[in-house]
Parts: structure tokens; sequence; C-alpha cells
């Protein structure tokens, strides 16, 4: 995504570690600075409900599919009022998915590829 002006790009890649938590990588990236922030799609509420969000089987080639499906969980996202804890990777989460991400996806993040496994 890019803001009104052009000046900023957005980007979201979800991740599915072997431990079965799915981390979420927003990048906000200006001409100036590249922001990374790591989050779980799973997400305590202040009511103590706790909601975790599982990805349907959209393929990364298939930009319909993968953009409704993102849209559904964007929409899904509660207000930041209503949440408790937002459930942040550890160091080595980060590190797993930042080290993932500049080796197989920084390079390619304006194609458009299949899922990659590894």
């Amino acid at each position: 995504m890019s803001s009104k002006d052009g000046q900023d790009n957005f980007y979201f890649s979800f991740y599915e570690l072997n431990n079965g938590k799915i981390i979420c990588l927003n990048i906000c990236q200006s001409s100036e600075i590249i922001q990374y922030n790591f989050y779980y799609t799973k997400k305590e509420l202040n009511n103590v409900e706790i909601i975790d969000y599982k990805f349907g089987n959209a393929k990364a080639i298939d930009e319909n599919e993968m953009s409704k499906e993102f849209f559904e969980w964007f929409d899904y996202l509660p207000p930041m009022s209503k949440e408790i804890d937002y459930f942040i990777p550890n160091s080595d989460e980060e590190k797993c998915v930042k080290d993932f991400y500049l080796e197989y996806i920084d390079a390619k993040k304006d194609i458009k590829t299949n899922t990659i496994e590894v």
C-alpha cells in the first residue's frame, strides 16, 4: 500500500513459524527510513477475549484471492483501544522473520511470486 501522496510505502507479509505462531511483518518505508514492525496475529482484548486470526488457503500468485484474504484479516483487526496485549514476538522470532524477509523477499517485494516455503 502507498500513502496518498505516494511518498510512503507499507508492506505486509505473514510468516507461520514451525512453533505454529503466525507473525505479521509490517514495513513502513519512506525515502529516508525503513521501519520494521513485528507482531503476532493473536491479540487479547480488554474484554479478556483472545482472537487469533488463521489465514485461509489463498496462494500468493493469485492477486484477487490474496487481496480478499488480506482485507478480511485487516477488517478483522480490533481497534487499538480494545487491545490489552498484541503479543510481541521474541527477539529470536523477529530475527528469524527479518532474516528470511531480507534473504528471500526484499529484492522481489514489488514482484508477484508464489508462496515461499523453506
